[in-house]
């Protein structure tokens, strides 16, 4: 059979890829007993139905793997469904999601291992009907259609509603001003043109945004298998799949998900006995739940395990924040180390991930109850409700999400030698605006208005000029100069033309929580404590272990800048000057770290700069290509000892 056209593959993937989503769901739903009566019918037709199109566009090893399966399914129309079967049926799954993507391996022993399924599972039943017939009798259903839309395309639309509102808003002054002149009232033809664009904007943020279930199909299946690994016997609800976020927002959303199901699996959730003991049933119950609410939408991950311990939440009372303690470097709730967790790293990575889209994490638990943990993420990245302040002539902008309430500056009270108002019984620290963001601000007016927000359980106060009401603005990047600023999500354009800086609140709330100490000259006897910390550049594509070398090396001292892979990483050396060192995986996308450090040893500006490899491969022929192409050390994940990073940073930096 000729190759099929590349438009029919496409759609045959997408297809193949949401029949098979739900082929894995119905399985589990199956062996848990809980799903629905006409089950085994719908999985024999998604299978009927892939091995039809696989036949139809050419690709053979699918279809004879999909004939295989529907094989074992056709068996068990008479017996019922067979849950020892569940597992090779699992892994047929997963090799038909591989061959649809185009990989290219065998399948014979899998083919062999659902044929002796089959004639198991049909061993009580008459030889019947074949598949084909089967998957005939049922009842039609209707498909949902999807039309796939470039990213690039719907990108395009959201700039053109941005100008669309910048438009509106530059009319609004300038007609404001001609009313007062004219006498003329222009409000109706205003609110035509707003009704207008309130249309476009849903239209435009509904197309970037996706549903929670595009990126949750895997979760059953991987928390299924963290519970068999373990011991445990767990059923994970999933509530509100169908809510929508921004797509830039799900694709970084799988990994912390993933971190937050693993964590309540490996060491959330009781073994069986000792539920039972406990009272509790024998089955742990893992909830991941989305809800919008307003411009924000919170996605939870609660269980009903044995809660963060005791240290735990009596260092998050000492310091204000359950969600900052977990956070911590190095902290780790696990009693040991293994694959899956203890490590102290991930939460922090969860965090700052969350923080990084404009969110906040909260934690809430209850010894021998259960953990809660609520991700408060926006809607849409592009558009974003924020409070507008203005001090010494700078416009600011705070999203709404995050602003408790707004108050005028009254009497003050001292907290550990900082000014601080006391709200509803508790003592917040204020600051001046201009001192948090590093500007010149001169005095604050008398009774000037005070903006309280919050983040991950941190309260600060800031005091401004003047407050300049709330808008919706259009989120723009900040660009690649200004890309290392992290106390602002980005900039927006204001209908008077001024340009706002949105501030993070995460960054924003951190910053007013720290005592401030006035600058002291700086003397000859004070030069070793005023020297620059080091700088590295951690280049590694997984967003976890990029994650847990910026946590260690941070707890050692170093500043610490990121990038994804090679390009990213050529393109912070040309703008930072000041990069003491490269610590750089090898395997990473657009250029990787053998590539990288090759081009870091051909610019003369930078060729002594020291590059540090941190890979899984460990061979020695890949450590002499490491070493062959300049790199300075060569050290193997396997096994990965923090210490030995740690000291080989200091040697090489010299500091």
């Amino acid at each position: 059979m000729s190759a099929p056209a590349a438009e029919f593959l496409e759609l045959f993937r997408d297809e193949a890829h949401e029949r098979l989503d739900r082929i894995v769901e119905t399985l589990l739903a199956l062996e848990s007993g809980r799903a629905e009566g006409d089950a085994l019918d719908a999985l024999m037709r998604d299978v009927h139905t892939i091995k039809g199109a696989a036949g139809m566009v050419g690709l053979d090893a699918v279809h004879a793997l999909a004939h295989a399966f529907e094989d074992v399914l056709v068996g068990m129309s008479s017996g019922g469904f067979r849950t020892d079967l569940t597992d090779v049926m699992l892994r047929a799954a997963d090799a038909l999601r591989r061959q649809a993507d185009g990989a290219t391996e065998s399948n014979a022993e899998l083919i062999k291992e659902l044929a002796a399924a089959a004639t198991g599972a049909a061993s009580a039943t008459p030889a019947a009907a074949p598949a084909e017939t089967s998957a005939r009798a049922t009842a039609p259903t209707t498909e949902r259609r999807s039309i796939r839309v470039a990213p690039e395309k719907i990108d395009t639309l959201l700039d053109l509603v941005g100008e669309t509102v910048l438009h509106r808003q530059r009319l609004e002054h300038v007609l404001d001003g001609a009313a007062a002149a004219s006498g003329r009232d222009m409000s109706d033809e205003l609110d035509v043109g707003a009704r207008l664009l309130g249309a476009l904007k849903d239209t435009a943020v509904g197309m970037r945004t996706l549903p929670l279930a595009s990126i949750v199909s895997p979760l059953p299946r991987a928390v299924r298998d963290l519970a068999a690994d373990h011991g445990k016997e767990v059923e994970l609800k999933v509530e509100g799949a169908e809510t929508e976020l921004d797509r830039a927002i799900l694709e970084g959303l799988s990994e912390p998900l993933v971190h937050l199901l693993r964590n309540a699996v490996a060491h959330g959730l009781e073994a069986p006995e000792e539920r039972v003991e406990r009272g509790k049933p024998r089955s742990g119950l893992v909830i991941l739940r989305a809800e919008q609410r307003g411009g924000s939408v919170e996605v939870t991950v609660a269980d009903d395990g044995r809660g963060v311990p005791e240290r735990a939440l009596a260092e998050a009372r000492a310091c204000g924040s359950l969600a900052e303690t977990l956070a911590q470097a190095g902290f780790s709730t696990a009693d040991a180390v293994d694959d899956l967790a203890g490590r102290g790293a991930g939460f922090g990575a969860v965090k700052e991930q969350v923080e990084s889209f404009g969110g906040t994490v909260e934690v809430r638990s209850e010894p021998g109850t259960g953990t809660t943990v609520v991700l408060r993420l926006p809607l849409a990245l592009a558009l974003l409700e924020v409070l507008l302040l203005e001090r010494a002539g700078t416009v600011y902008g705070v999203p709404l999400a995050s602003v408790e309430e707004v108050l005028s500056l009254g009497e003050l009270l001292s907290l550990e030698g900082r000014s601080a108002i006391e709200l509803r019984g508790r003592s917040v620290p204020v600051s001046d605006l201009a001192d948090l963001t590093g500007q010149r601000g001169g005095p604050l007016p008398e009774g000037a208005p005070v903006v309280v927000a919050a983040s991950a359980g941190r309260r600060v106060a800031a005091a401004c000029d003047k407050l300049l009401g709330k808008e919706e603005v259009v989120v723009k990047s900040l660009g690649p100069h200004l890309a290392t600023l992290d106390f602002y999500l980005g900039a927006a354009i204001l209908g008077d033309g001024r340009i706002a800086f949105l501030l993070d609140p995460a960054t924003f709330a951190h910053a007013g929580a720290r005592p401030r100490r006035a600058a002291a000259p700086a003397t000859p006897s004070d030069a070793p404590h005023t020297q620059r910390a080091a700088t590295v550049l951690v280049v590694e594509d997984s967003f976890i272990v990029r994650e847990l070398q910026r946590s260690i090396l941070e707890s050692a001292g170093y500043r610490v800048e990121t990038a994804k892979n090679g390009n990213e990483a050529l393109e912070r050396l040309a703008r930072d000057d000041a990069v003491d060192l490269v610590v750089t995986d090898v395997d990473m996308p657009e250029l990787d770290g053998i590539e990288l450090t090759e081009a870091i040893r051909a610019d003369p500006s930078r060729s002594a700069l020291p590059v540090v490899i941190v890979t899984s491969r460990g061979e020695d022929d890949e450590r002499r290509r490491g070493i062959d192409a300049g790199a300075d050390a060569y050290m193997v994940k396997r096994g990965f000892d923090q210490q030995a990073l740690l000291e080989t940073v200091e040697r090489l930096v010299g500091r």
